[in-house]
C-alpha cells in the first residue's frame, strides 16, 4: 500500500517559521504583500528608501495603481477569493513617489481554517526589463530597415548595370562581331580580336554583378531558380556542390525568399573563401507548412564558433537575418570537422512591429 507523503518530510532541520517567512521577505527582490479581503494591505515586506511602512500599510491596495490597471487588479484578486489558485498579471502601478513603472505580480490565496481569509502578493518591478524590450525591439526594427533599405539599392544597382552597362557592351559587341564578320577576307586584326575578348569578359563581369547584387530570377523565378544561380557560381571553386529542394512549385512570401537567398549566399561565399572545402550540398526544404528549413554543409577545414575575428560578420549576419522573421539558426563546426548551417524560418512574418 503506498503511503502519504510525509508533509514534515524535509522541513525538519528548518528554522522555525517566523525565522524562515523573515529570511525569506528579506532576500527575494522584489516586493512581497498580504492584504485581506477588501483589499487592505496588511503587510509589507520593504518600502523604497525615504519611506515609512505607515506610507502603505492600512492603505488600500487599488491606491497604488493607475486607472488603467485598478480594474485588472481588482479583478485578479477576485479571482484568487473565488477559486483560491494562483494568478499572475503584468500591469502598470504607482511607486511611493508617484512615479508609474511596470509591474509582474503573482497573487496566492491564504487559507485559514479552510477558508480564505487573504491574499499574498509577490511584486516585481520590471520597467528597466520592459525598457530593454523596447530597446531591443527598437534595435531589430531599425536592422530590418536597413537591411530593406540595402536590399533595394542592391536591386536598383543590379537594374541599372542590366539595363544600362550590360546593354551598353553588349551592342558594342554586337557590332565589333559584325564588322568582324564582315572582315572575314581579310588578315584578323589583333586589335579587333583583343577588343571582343575584353568586351566578352566584361559582360561576364556585369552578369557576375548582378547575380551577385539581386539576381533577376530571384524576382522573376523565384528561389530555387536563384539559389541554382549561387551554386553554379560556386562550382568555380568548389569542385562538388549540389542542391536539393522540397517546396513544390509555389513561391514563399518575397521576405522569406530574400532571406534564404542571402543566407545561402553568405554561407556558400563563407565556403569558397575560407573552408578550403571539396564538398558542399545545399538543401531548402519544408518543414511543415508553417516553415522552411535551409542546410548548409561542407567537409572543409572547419572553425572553432567561439574564435571568429570581429571583422567577419557573416555568421552573425546569418544569425540576424533569423531572428529578424523569427527563425531559428544553427551554426555547427569544429577544426578539422567542417561546418554545418541550418536555419528554419517561418513562412508568416514574427517580427515585432512589422506588418
Amino acid at each position: 500500500m503506498e503511503r502519504s507523503p510525509d508533509p514534515a518530510i524535509g522541513s525538519r532541520d528548518l528554522p522555525p517559521a517566523e525565522s524562515l517567512w523573515q529570511a525569506i521577505c528579506e532576500t527575494v527582490s522584489g516586493f512581497i504583500l498580504i492584504v485581506n479581503r477588501e483589499r487592505e494591505i496588511k503587510y509589507c515586506n520593504r518600502v523604497a528608501a525615504g519611506r515609512s511602512l505607515n506610507d502603505v500599510l492600512n492603505h488600500s491596495l487599488l491606491d497604488f495603481t493607475t486607472p488603467e490597471s485598478a480594474a485588472k487588479v481588482d479583478h485578479i484578486l477576485k479571482d484568487v477569493f473565488a477559486d483560491g489558485a494562483i494568478h499572475s498579471l503584468e500591469t502598470s502601478g504607482k511607486r511611493l513617489s508617484g512615479e508609474i513603472s511596470h509591474f509582474l505580480i503573482h497573487v496566492g490565496p491564504i487559507i485559514v481554517d479552510g477558508r480564505i481569509d487573504g491574499a499574498i502578493i509577490c511584486v516585481d518591478d520590471i520597467l528597466a526589463l520592459k525598457k530593454s524590450e523596447a530597446l531591443l525591439q527598437h534595435e531589430r526594427l531599425v536592422l530590418k530597415h536597413l537591411l530593406d533599405i540595402q536590399e533595394r539599392e542592391r536591386q536598383l544597382v543590379s537594374y541599372e548595370i542590366h539595363d544600362g552597362l550590360s546593354q551598353y557592351l553588349a551592342g558594342a559587341m554586337m557590332h565589333l562581331q559584325a564588322f568582324e564578320h564582315a572582315s572575314s577576307t581579310q588578315p584578323t586584326n589583333r586589335n579587333l580580336t583583343d577588343a571582343l575578348r575584353l568586351l566578352r569578359a566584361a559582360v561576364d563581369e556585369s552578369r557576375r554583378l548582378i547575380t551577385g547584387l539581386r539576381p533577376p530570377a530571384l524576382d522573376e523565378l523565384g528561389i530555387i531558380d536563384a539559389t541554382e544561380s549561387l551554386v553554379v557560381d560556386a562550382r568555380t571553386d568548389v569542385p562538388r556542390v549540389t542542391f536539393s529542394h522540397s517546396l513544390g512549385l509555389g513561391r514563399l512570401p518575397p521576405y522569406v525568399e530574400t532571406t534564404i537567398f542571402r543566407i545561402v549566399q553568405e554561407s556558400l561565399s563563407n565556403a569558397r573563401k575560407h573552408a578550403k572545402a571539396q564538398s558542399i550540398d545545399v538543401s531548402i526544404d519544408s518543414v511543415d507548412e508553417l516553415h522552411v528549413r535551409i542546410t548548409i554543409k561542407d567537409d572543409g577545414i572547419g572553425f572553432n564558433p567561439t574564435h571568429v575575428p570581429e571583422e567577419r560578420f557573416g555568421l552573425e549576419g546569418i544569425r540576424q537575418r533569423s531572428r529578424l522573421l523569427g527563425g531559428e539558426a544553427s551554426i555547427v563546426s569544429e577544426p578539422g570537422t567542417g561546418t554545418l548551417i541550418q536555419v528554419t524560418l517561418p513562412l508568416a512574418m514574427h517580427l515585432h512591429g512589422s506588418s
